[in-house]
């Protein structure tokens, strides 16, 4: 995970001392799969270009939300390093590609 190319990426530390990457990435700025031209792949990822992710050291994901805008992807970004620290989010709980739009 930490060779991807990422906008920006933190380590946190929770509240019981573990710790977690969180970042923001635009997944059109990633090298890209060969077999996938890069037109298929940018309409693939229009509604969800950038992603946040909280990761743990091995590279497992914890959490991944889509976001159509940079600056949304942000703010959720400055949210997760802030929640993570304080123990508000806890990323051993597992939620992966959120919906923001199903109100779930």
């Amino acid at each position: 995970m930490d060779d991807w190319k990422f906008v920006e990426r933190q380590i946190v530390v929770d509240p019981k001392g573990r710790q977690w990457s969180i970042a923001v990435m635009d997944v059109l700025g990633q090298d890209g799969d060969p077999e996938v031209p890069d037109t298929l792949l940018e309409l693939q990822h229009a509604a969800g270009r950038y992603v946040t992710l909280i990761y743990s050291g091995s590279g497992a994901i914890q959490r991944e939300t889509a976001y159509p805008a940079l600056d949304d992807a942000r703010r959720a970004y400055d949210y997760l390093r802030a929640a993570v620290a304080d123990g508000r989010i806890d990323p051993s709980q597992s939620i992966f590609r959120e919906d923001l739009e199903d109100g779930f």
